[in-house]
């Protein structure tokens, strides 16, 4: 599957620093007789809601030779191209987009495929989940058993047809109690939380849109 991948800082300069990122875990709650809360976890791996905002998108249409500074039809062709929240697109979060010499399992001398994860946290706190979508474009290394030097990618296969069930497919198993690690470049599978958003102008040919929401998707979604 190739998805579209919304369009990053480099094409909309207006992106500001402040980010919001908020993971989400899906959780039912009951209350007990004793008004005690029972909190039933729907899924481990949570989802995670983005939320971007823009100071400004220029549209460069009618000012001489400044044709460049179309973020404003950029961003608006981009929401129309992907059907707003019904398309699914993928997202690199700038705090969490690469890793390296990541554990993704261990060889049992049968196994040969191993799903593509990472794990985030810091403190002695930390989880793992499978990534959205691998950057093919970026570097990707495969390690077996603590080695130094990356496999002959001649020996794997990069699996990336499945948004979040990103895998790698080795020709023979990895040897029992074989670490598997990876570097890899990777982004959110995503799409946008509301079916509409508000462009206003309020200057000549400058436009905002003051806050993007955007919400990761599980796979198959």
């Amino acid at each position: 599957m190739t998805l579209p991948i919304y369009p990053g800082r480099s094409m909309l300069p207006g992106l500001a620093i402040t980010q919001k990122w908020m993971p989400r875990f899906p959780v039912q709650t009951a209350i007990a007789a004793n008004l005690a809360e029972i909190d039933v976890a729907i899924a481990q791996i949570p989802l995670h809601d983005f939320e971007l905002t823009y100071n400004f998108l220029r549209d460069g249409v009618g000012w001489g030779n400044a044709l460049s500074a179309l973020e404003f039809r950029t961003l608006f062709g981009f929401f129309l191209s992907v059907g707003g929240s019904a398309g699914r697109f993928a997202y690199r979060n700038p705090s969490d987009k690469e890793v390296f010499q990541q554990a993704i399992g261990t060889g049992d001398g049968a196994t040969t495929t191993f799903t593509l994860v990472r794990t985030f946290g810091g403190g002695g706190f930390s989880a793992t989940e499978p990534v959205g979508v691998v950057d093919t474009t970026a570097l990707f290394n495969v390690y077996l058993a603590g080695s130094s030097t990356p496999v002959n990618p001649a020996l794997y296969t990069l699996n990336t047809a499945n948004p979040c069930a990103q895998t790698i497919t080795f020709a023979t198993p990895p040897a029992s109690g074989a670490k598997i690690a990876v570097d890899m470049s990777y982004r959110y599978y995503c799409k946008f939380a509301d079916s509409s958003l508000t462009f206003e102008r309020f200057m000549d040919r400058i436009w905002s849109v003051g806050k993007v929401a955007l919400r990761s998707c599980r796979a198959g979604a």
